[in-house]
């Protein structure tokens, strides 16, 4: 099964609905918002990649 961002977004907004109304729930709260972070953080290293991989082409 395929997770993305916009669909962990989504659970984040929901699953914080639950935690107010129980927080038993804050355990999965917590997991979504570490896969978030995970998502950006990957998507931030990508991102810094790209920027190295054409700087270094520019001067090739």
């Amino acid at each position: 099964m395929s997770v993305d961002l916009e669909k962990l977004k989504a659970a984040y907004s929901k699953v914080a609905a639950l935690v107010i109304e129980d927080p038993v729930y804050l355990p999965v709260f917590e997991r979504i918002e570490r896969q978030i972070a995970l998502f950006e953080m990957q998507d931030d290293a990508i991102q810094r990649a790209k920027a190295i991989a054409e700087r270094y082409k520019a001067v090739a």
